[in-house]
């Protein structure tokens, strides 16, 4: 009787070894691609050299591989990975479903996540990314976060367990390690129907209204507003470029205002501005001139049409914000809300 049981628990331990294992595993396409590793775990949270990878890829490789190696505390949902090429704007990654010894990964879309894991604490998982075979081509980053559950592309924070890591791919060994983003995007003041009035540029580079910005404070990098004296206005044309943890300063608000709200979850984050002086004109500053830029002081700047001003977040990363044009927006309405602006600006910001 002893054999037998023993036997049978050995059969019932093969059943449920072979039950855990997924089946239909996704094919590895390109065995011998080479792999670049990001250790991502709750240590290191995605800032660390063990993730933030700078590497050249060789000319004449078809893909690489994006090895994400990652350790929670608590189950992960959803991967979420934005691309930019030759220091461009970042764009969402569509990551095709893929079943490895860790179960299903399912693919998402430009608009939810690139992946939804199966509710795991830890996993090693292969992304293929391609190689442009390209004279031209500069470098490829790609920036990875993990949430516990939904985030967004446009709010890096929200939701986030893990990250953000960076993987920085340079076709040109002369390149410079260091890479920067570019987009050009609206904003709208505080009476403004049209825009948010706060800026994120930890991922893609997108406006963010109040109800995001209650959602993710820490997202928001930049603020705009019209004051008066450095008083909150929602009836001015004054535009200020404002910290978004940092404007008690415009408060207490002109005759009529309200004060600006802080979230009173997660704290809003502390941006620096300055005003630019540099030779070099705003569209042909490049990764070296934002490097060598000064290290802004002040947590608000007033801007006007044409000029061009620093800034610098929280984590460290210097950027220039030009503001190409402003307009009068249409306004929430209101005691005191019936001059609403609009700008449209650029920005280059260190990746």
């Amino acid at each position: 009787m002893k054999t037998y049981s023993r036997f049978a628990i050995l059969i019932i331990s093969m059943l449920c070894v072979c039950c855990s294992i997924p089946k239909d595993l996704t094919p590895d396409a390109h065995p011998n691609a080479k792999a670049y590793t990001s250790v991502i775990n709750t240590v290191n949270m995605g800032n660390s050299a063990a993730a933030n990878i700078v590497d050249s890829v060789k000319a004449g490789s078809e893909v690489v591989k994006l090895r994400l190696d990652v350790t929670a505390s608590a189950p992960v949902q959803h991967v979420y990975i934005v691309y930019a090429t030759d220091n461009g704007t970042f764009q969402p990654m569509p990551v095709p479903t893929t079943t490895n010894e860790y179960g299903t990964f399912i693919g998402g879309n430009a608009n939810t996540y690139s992946l939804k894991v199966p509710k795991l604490t830890s996993f090693v998982l292969d992304i293929f990314v391609s190689v442009r075979n390209t004279n031209t081509a500069l470098n490829d980053v790609y920036k990875i976060w993990v949430t516990d559950t939904l985030g967004s592309f446009t709010m890096p924070d929200y939701n986030r367990k893990l990250g953000t890591a960076t993987v920085n791919l340079m076709y040109k060994t002369a390149s410079l390690p260091a890479t920067y983003t570019a987009a050009t995007f609206f904003m709208g003041s505080q009476s403004s129907r049209n825009y948010g009035s706060l800026l994120s540029t930890g991922a893609q580079i997108a406006s963010m209204d109040s109800v995001a910005y209650t959602m993710s404070p820490g997202s928001a990098d930049v603020r705009l507003v019209t004051l008066t004296s450095g008083k909150k206005d929602n009836n001015s044309i004054g535009l200020w470029l404002y910290s978004p943890a940092d404007v008690a300063l415009a408060n207490p608000a002109v005759s009529g205002q309200t004060n600006f709200v802080l979230p009173t979850t997660d704290p809003s984050k502390t941006t620096k501005f300055g005003a630019y002086t540099g030779t070099v004109l705003f569209d042909e500053v490049k990764t070296a001139e934002l490097i060598a830029l000064p290290a802004p002081t002040e947590k608000s700047i007033e801007v006007a049409q044409g000029g061009t001003y620093i800034f610098e977040t929280q984590e460290g990363k210097k950027g220039l914000i030009k503001i190409n044009s402003t307009a009068v927006a249409n306004s929430i309405g209101g005691t005191g809300s019936s001059t609403g602006q609009n700008i449209n600006a650029s920005v280059k910001i260190l990746n």
